[in-house]
């Protein structure tokens, strides 16, 4: 059995019909050269000698009742393989679109609690005899790092490397029985009450170093709630979007050489200039800045590789209030910096360590009424904007070449866009969801995002 942290419960304790809280992770792969089959019936009888390797896919949730304390991952026995692994084939000509519009009805629908919290379809269809594996996995399960880590354990460096063995570690635990559940949720509650006023105190010194920083002058984080409505920050249905464009990461690097941007920053400009461009060209341009949340890793070099979260959050004013786009640039990295610099003087450990409350954190946000709540009828943040570094190099799995990595994360009620970037091989592929209920064509702001660089390249130019 495995608890999951407070991290992880959030994705599990906030998931409804119409917010799931999914990743979607797409491997396109090139099957010239394999030496082994690439089908659906291969990928099936792959995925059955892998899953002994693959733990957290053996896993299956149990909550403890009432919810008192922490669910736990256990084992489950049985797979039903026909759930887990499915397949699809794009209609013609089999190109991004269509690729996209796959994915998003793929996204569209949440995974089943009765089974381990993972899909893997097998897309064929797209043009150049190309494939795609799109995985869904929960994202209570695996954040960014775990499923780059994941993407390792499947993939190598060469192209007859084949990472994945047959050795068989699976386990035979049974499941806890109710009762074991509840006995085991009263020693968590006891124990994280125990450890709850050294937190405050934690949480106090932080706080008093925040507001000493701030009292400097410095820039401050944006808040939670402060940003303006946007047509993105309405409620939510189940159905999803999603339009992607791979970019050369040397044109990243260029965009932001003049001003020592990051890939980040330049990312984030994009995406600033984007959500602009859309919101101006329908007349609905806030004044004011929107503001935007930026998972950040927490998980230290000396830690093992495991699964679950260890994340923190960034949180900034995207300047969408400004048309130049240098300016932008250099706003975006005066305050990606300064909300760094915030997050590090409040302890980047601390976010997750209030994760482990989620019952508390559930009360304020949620259960408390509108009336002391005056910021409730504003967007948590506007957007979640969020890159992964992946391999540098090309990657294979029996002779067949991993061609693009495309990546999503999920929506949060409140905040109904997300960017996601995953670079590999010299390359960055960056990936915008939407609620098409809400939002209207994701396309657009894709194409935004693509000019939006290209300014920033122009301007960078001698």
């Amino acid at each position: 059995m495995h608890r999951l942290s407070g991290a992880d419960c959030l994705f599990i304790f906030n998931e409804t019909e119409t917010c799931h809280q999914h990743t979607l992770k797409i491997a396109v792969i090139d099957p010239t050269g394999a030496d082994a089959e690439v089908s659906f019936a291969a990928l099936r009888e792959q995925m059955t000698e892998a899953l002994p390797l693959l733990a957290p896919y053996r896993w299956k949730l149990a909550r403890v009742p009432l919810d008192i304390g922490h669910p736990y991952w256990v084992d489950a026995h049985n797979l039903d393989l026909d759930y887990h692994i499915r397949s699809m084939s794009l209609r013609a000509p089999g190109g991004s679109r269509e690729l996209a519009e796959a994915i998003s009805v793929i996204g569209s629908v949440g995974l089943a609690r009765q089974h381990p919290l993972w899909q893997i379809w097998f897309v064929d269809g797209l043009a150049n005899g190309h494939v795609a594996y799109v995985t869904k996995v929960h994202h209570a399960l695996a954040d960014g790092l775990a499923s780059e880590y994941l993407l390792g354990q499947v993939f190598g460096e060469h192209p007859l490397d084949t990472p994945l063995g047959d050795i068989d570690v699976s386990s035979d635990e049974v499941g806890p029985r109710p009762m074991q559940l509840l006995v085991l949720g009263i020693v968590d509650l006891a124990s994280m009450l125990a450890r709850l006023p050294m937190l405050m105190a934690h949480a106090l010194r932080g706080a008093l170093r925040v507001r000493a920083r701030g009292r400097s002058g410095v820039t401050p984080a944006a808040k939670p709630f402060r940003g303006p409505h946007t047509r993105f920050d309405d409620r939510l249905t189940a159905n999803r979007c999603l339009a992607f464009e791979t970019f050369d990461l040397a044109d990243l690097k260029r965009a932001g050489k003049p001003t020592g941007a990051s890939v980040t920053e330049v990312m984030l400009a994009m995406a600033t200039g984007a959500l602009r461009t859309h919101l101006e060209s329908r007349g609905e341009l806030p004044r004011e800045p929107l503001t935007a949340t930026v998972p950040v890793s927490i998980r230290q070099a000396h830690e093992p590789q495991d699964w679950g979260n260890r994340v923190a959050s960034l949180y900034l004013a995207l300047p969408t209030d400004v048309a130049n786009p240098v300016e932008r640039l250099r706003r975006i990295i005066h305050n990606a910096r300064a909300a760094k610099d915030e997050l590090d003087t409040m302890g980047p450990e601390l976010q997750h360590e209030w994760a482990e409350y989620w019952r508390l954190f559930r009360v304020v946000m949620f259960g408390v009424p509108k009336v002391v709540r005056p910021f409730v009828d504003k967007p948590t943040f506007n957007a979640i904007v969020s890159s992964v570094r992946g391999p540098e190099s090309a990657r294979y799995r029996h002779g067949a070449r991993l061609v693009t990595v495309i990546s999503m994360g999920p929506l949060i009620e409140g905040t109904g866009i997300n960017f996601t970037g995953w670079s590999y091989d010299a390359k960055m592929t960056i990936a915008v969801m939407t609620c098409p209920d809400r939002a209207g064509e994701v396309w657009e702001i894709v194409d935004a995002m693509k000019a939006s660089l290209n300014e920033l390249i122009e301007a960078s130019s001698p």
